[in-house]
């Protein structure tokens, strides 16, 4: 795979395309027009991690599907285009993925997806703010489909 600035980290035993997962991070990116020089971290982790994270950052004790961290700051260079990191519990994932009778894959790429989204400033806590997000989602996940 070629060098980039957007990291795949599978630190588990899951079986994930990651060509395809870059794909989708990198029409992303440019779709919401940021450079390709942007930094972000997809983290591929389990139940016991994301739930770690969610208690010490969320004050949430319970595991969850995904987490983001906007790791930008005004003390950062400006030209430096730092998103974050997005944490995705590959087990959550996978019950998600049968209660939704969808692939693995395909639901991962719906949190990657719903991950950088958070990132770039979309929410979720109002139905119009949802819809928005679900939408870009969906348009999102069209393109990855594509290159099944």
């Amino acid at each position: 795979m070629e060098e980039s600035n957007q990291q795949i980290i599978n630190e588990t035993d899951a079986e994930i395309d990651q060509r395809r997962i870059q794909k989708l991070v990198t029409y992303i990116i440019e779709s919401e027009r940021f450079t390709s020089d942007t930094i972000l971290n997809i983290v591929f982790t389990d139940n016991a991690y994301i739930h770690e994270l969610n208690k010490r950052f969320l004050d949430r004790d319970r595991p969850t599907d995904v987490l983001s961290f906007n790791l930008h700051t005004e003390y950062l260079p400006s030209e430096l285009q730092i998103l974050g990191d997005v944490y995705i519990s590959v087990e959550k994932a996978l019950e998600q993925a049968e209660d939704l009778k969808v692939q693995l894959q395909d639901e991962l790429e719906r949190l990657v997806a719903h991950g950088i989204l958070h990132l770039i400033g979309y929410e979720h806590n109002d139905p119009e703010q949802q819809e928005k997000m679900e939408a870009l989602t969906e348009k999102y996940l069209a393109f990855s489909q594509r290159g099944k």
